[in-house]
């Protein structure tokens, strides 16, 4: 039907009651605009169902055999339209003192009772009263179906509150509140304890739009940090009667989360590519006028030596060219090349570096190890190295060693003033004449691109130090390196399922032994910093042991979900842990927390090609996770000291990392197995 685009003025008449021509004239003195006579109730019905512009049907109480009587004719009315009015219009020669008929008909559903002996303009009224009402019962109806329909399958969050802001109908959308709980409630009852801040900036923005009349329009708020930030676009207009009072607000809120990630991901493009241009100019000027130097004297005096210096200038300028690039685009980590040698490659940096009488202290062991690439681990000890040089005075001595989770770089320099600590990481900055304040900027930049962690103090013969923590390093000999060694044959059983820390829905496990398949089920609020909720399928072990397996598929139920392997040293939410596994956004993940109590920290490896295989060992006092392609072949990516006593747990984790909405992991060949150690042969 089409009602909306018909207005419903025309007369159905049946029966001989409306066929004088003076009933035709005075019904059509009114609202109605046409009167169509039919003889019967099966013809009554047919004009209805092919008509939208019926507004109104005039019978008589008794109908030509073998039809049916006018009582009849309105109850199947009602079975089709049950407002469309109905009169009666009946003979008096019909009605007796004790006749039931008028009260039957007005039970039947019937708008009014007249007879011939009434003027004909009361039923001309009549008709017309009728029609009016049913004109606008009938568009409401329409509207009220689009609405619903709307606030169904739109998708989309449109909403309609009352002056105090509380919902009288709102939109059945995915991941939004469940409209039979939000009727009647404003935003600060639905969701003052999840978000206090979104609520009552919301409630305050209801309230304006009703006491001030004012339309709030493409209004966006943003919550939350980082690409876990979530913002929404809202437009609210007044809802006002015909008297002009205000009766609440409509409103229609997007999320617009996905678009403002995309906005921020060209920003910091944009500024990738500035920052590769300064950075560039910056970090060439060294090697270029070691190059230029070495050119003008070999011409000069023909000594070869010359020549080579100004080749490895040359050869260092590509290796920036090649750093800085990477460090722009922001590549990805691939897990599987191989480890670098940390030591090697701060002895080739500052080798390039040119520094005179400057004296530099190695004292990375030889066996310090780390996936990040040389290109980008080069850009932030040559600036560090550079600083150190600059301002320390000819003489100065530099010193590199490593920390339990990265490294550091010190010199017997002035030092930096606690005041000027967090200045000399802004790009610009700088107390050299001549200085263009862009190497320790470089340093911040590359620090936070990765998730490193960098801090200034004072070294042990009062310089600076720099300390570059969170840091993917593997100090000592895993399981692999070491030939006192040996894995037990015997993988462990998992038979203990817990929810650490506080789950709305829980969370469940199950086991299939004929693909030895474990799917497990749960929500979470996250595994980092303070919080540690997450569900756990683990055993407990006394000796030094390893768990390794696959997770095959993950559900992304947030981009930081995660599922994965860990072992840890208590089922409460301070104990200490490491961790490896997956998550559907931001690759390989690593968390830990080393001491008791302190806050979790998490580290992502971008790689281009996801890992599959994921390993964790706890070995004397270290835990080390390990990455593989194909679960043969391993590669040791971080490794930590954690505080720990026996029994240690060790098992499955996951977490949803959205509380109230469990994601759902599988996890195959998941083994566990004990590790022992005996002296070398």
């Amino acid at each position: 039907m089409t009602v909306l685009l018909e207005e419903p003025t025309v007369v159905v008449g049946v029966g001989d009651s409306v066929r004088p021509p003076a009933v035709r004239q005075t019904l059509l003195e009114g609202v109605a605009t046409e009167l169509v006579v039919v003889d019967s109730s099966a013809d009554a019905l047919a004009t209805i169902d092919e008509r939208d512009d019926v507004g109104c049907i005039v019978t008589d109480r008794s109908l030509p055999a073998p039809e049916r009587s006018g009582i009849d004719l309105c109850r199947e009315v009602r079975d089709r339209d049950d407002s469309l009015p109905i009169v009666f219009y009946v003979d008096d020669k019909d009605e007796d003192e004790h006749d039931e008929t008028p009260r039957q008909a007005l039970n039947a559903g019937g708008s009014g009772y007249y007879t011939r002996s009434d003027p004909p303009e009361d039923l001309r009224r009549a008709v017309d009263d009728a029609i009016e009402t049913y004109a606008r019962r009938r568009e409401a109806a329409e509207e009220s179906e689009i609405l619903t329909t709307l606030l169904e399958d739109i998708g989309v969050n449109v909403y309609v509150k009352d002056e105090h802001a509380r919902y009288l109908r709102i939109a059945d959308v995915p991941d939004n509140i469940d409209p039979a709980d939000a009727i009647g409630r404003t935003d600060i009852e639905i969701h003052g304890d999840d978000d206090p801040e979104m609520a009552r900036k919301a409630y305050e923005d209801d309230l304006h739009v009703v006491e001030t009349g004012e339309t709030v329009r493409n209004h966006d708020e943003r919550y939350g940090d980082g690409r876990t930030a979530y913002a929404y676009r809202s437009t609210k207009i007044p809802w006002v009667d015909d008297e002009g009072t205000t009766k609440g607000l409509i409103g229609i809120t997007v999320d617009i989360s996905e678009f403002k990630r995309t906005e921020t991901e060209l920003e910091v493009l944009r500024d990738q590519f500035e920052k590769f241009s300064s950075n560039l100019r910056h970090d060439l000027q060294n090697p270029l006028q070691v190059a230029i130097g070495h050119l003008e004297l070999g011409r000069e005096t023909g000594d070869e030596r010359s020549f080579d210096h100004a080749m490895d200038a040359l050869e260092r300028i590509e290796e920036i060219m090649t750093d800085l690039e990477s460090i722009a685009k922001d590549e990805s980590n691939e897990l599987y090349h191989g480890t670098t040698s940390l030591s090697d490659t701060a002895e080739s940096v500052w080798n390039v570096l040119h520094t005179s009488e400057a004296t530099f202290a190695n004292e990375i062991p030889a066996s310090a190890r780390t996936t990040v690439s040389a290109q980008t681990i080069r850009p932030t000890l040559e600036n560090l190295f550079k600083n150190a040089v600059t301002h320390g005075g000819t003489d100065v001595t530099v010193r590199v060693g490593t920390l339990d989770d990265g490294f550091y770089v010190e010199d017997t320099g002035p030092g930096i003033p606690d005041s000027e600590r967090e200045a000399v990481l802004e790009a610009g900055y700088t107390t050299s004449v001549g200085g263009s304040g862009m190497g320790l900027s470089i340093v911040s930049d590359v620090s936070y691109q990765q998730g490193w962690g960098l801090h200034i103090g004072e070294s042990v013969d009062g310089g600076a130090r720099f300390e570059i923590t969170n840091f993917p390093i593997v100090l000592e000999p895993t399981a692999d390196d070491r030939l006192d060694v040996v894995r037990e044959d015997t993988s462990l059983e998992l038979t203990e399922e817990t929810a650490v820390g506080t789950l709305e829905t829980g969370g469940g496990a199950e086991y299939d032994p004929s693909r030895d398949r474990w799917t497990v089920a749960a929500d979470g609020d996250n595994i980092w910093r303070d919080r540690n909720d997450f569900y756990f399928v683990s055993t407990t072990v006394d000796n030094p042991v390893r768990i390794q397996g696959r997770v095959v598929d993950l559900e992304a139920v947030g981009p930081f979900s995660k599922a994965g392997f860990m072992i840890r040293d208590g089922l409460d939410e301070d104990a200490t842990y490491g961790y490896v596994g997956a998550t559907p956004e931001f690759g390989t993940e690593v968390l830990w927390r080393t001491r008791h109590g302190e806050e979790g920290i998490s580290q992502h490896f971008r790689e281009e090609t996801p890992a599959a295989w994921f390993r964790v060992d706890l070995l004397d006092d270290h835990v080390t996770c390990f990455v593989s392609r194909s679960g043969l072949q391993w590669t040791p990516i971080d490794q930590r000291p954690i505080d720990r006593t026996n029994p240690v747990h060790v098992g499955l984790t996951v977490c949803s990392t959205v509380s109230g909405r469990q994601c759902e992991a599988t996890f195959e060949d998941v083994s566990v197995f004990e590790l022992e150690t005996s002296a070398e042969d």
